[in-house]
């Protein structure tokens, strides 16, 4: 589509193409010559090119007209032509006018679109969002069940193999304690007879003991008869402590050696005496039988001179 100023440009230079063509149709008469006699010699042969332009002339008036004519036709048919090219550019600047506006409330639409488009895309994510909590939410929720239902299965299996085991554990007791009344019972037999054994042989081994206590102690007196008489062997007195007597404690060593001697109470001069004869003695008898030297390690001794 032209425009407006595209348009005037072209129909001047039309004008202008036709003035040139005008201009260079027009003949000229050339300056007449001086008169000779050439001229009247050819004076027919001017005569015939007045008449000639003269011709030319009329033809030029016609062609003048038509070109005249067309002119006002061609610039009828371009005034026509500008015409509705302006139209045509009144109509293009409407429909501009009409599609900026179209685009304008395009944009504003698109603008709006876009606006609620992102609106529903952030409510999508939102709702996508809390989707995924509902899903997370009822997993965790399947999971927690899943779970509470395990622990419950395990702690029901648990509870049955507790039963079992506590079934178990009292039939082992009913059966330990039936084993422990009967080993009870048995440990009472065993002890009644083993009491019985002891007894039996306590009163053998107390009978023993006397009969032992007796033979030692008469082992003993045996063996104080003996040290008696060696010592009184060794006892040197006075006539005149006739009748006097002298206590002693005497010590001994297992093999009848005097380790001490000591006054235990009497007549002075009869213990000095005596403790002389114990010394003199010096290794007294002894009993081969250890239960009897043992009495005789710490005993006590009543010497009187003899007569």
């Amino acid at each position: 589509m032209l425009s407006y100023p595209n348009a005037i440009t072209r129909s001047v230079l039309v004008h202008a193409a036709i003035g040139i063509v005008l201009v260079f149709s027009m003949e000229f008469t050339p300056p007449e010559k001086e008169p000779n006699a050439q001229a009247s010699e050819q004076q027919p042969a001017k005569k015939e090119v007045i008449k000639a332009v003269s011709v030319d002339k009329s033809a030029l008036e016609k062609q003048v007209q038509k070109m005249q004519a067309a002119k006002a036709a061609k610039q009828a048919a371009e005034e026509k032509r500008v015409a509705e090219l302006e139209q045509r550019a009144k109509a293009a600047e409407r429909a501009r006018q009409d599609n900026e506006s179209n685009i304008k409330k395009l944009a504003e639409q698109r603008k709006k679109a876009e606006a609620q488009a992102q609106a529903a895309k952030q409510q999508q994510i939102r709702e996508a969002k809390r989707a995924r909590e509902l899903k997370k939410a009822a997993e965790q929720q399947a999971a927690e069940k899943r779970k509470a239902e395990a622990e419950a299965k395990k702690a029901k299996e648990a509870a049955k193999k507790a039963a079992e085991e506590a079934k178990q554990r009292e039939e082992a007791a009913k059966k330990a304690e039936a084993e422990r009344k009967k080993r009870e019972q048995e440990a009472r037999e065993q002890a009644e007879m083993q009491r019985l054994l002891e007894e039996q042989m306590a009163q053998e081994q107390a009978a023993r003991d006397k009969q032992r206590r007796r033979q030692v102690l008469s082992e003993k007196d045996k063996y104080v008869a003996l040290i008696r008489s060696a010592i009184q062997s060794n006892l040197y007195t006075d006539p005149s402590l006739t009748g006097t007597s002298c206590k002693l404690n005497i010590r001994l060593a297992n093999n009848g050696f005097v380790t001490s001697v000591k006054t235990l109470s009497g007549n002075a001069q009869t213990c000095q005496a005596a403790e002389k004869a114990v010394y003199k003695t010096n290794q007294l008898p002894v009993s081969p039988d250890p239960d009897v030297t043992s009495l005789l390690r710490d005993i006590n001794l009543t010497v009187a001179p003899e007569n």
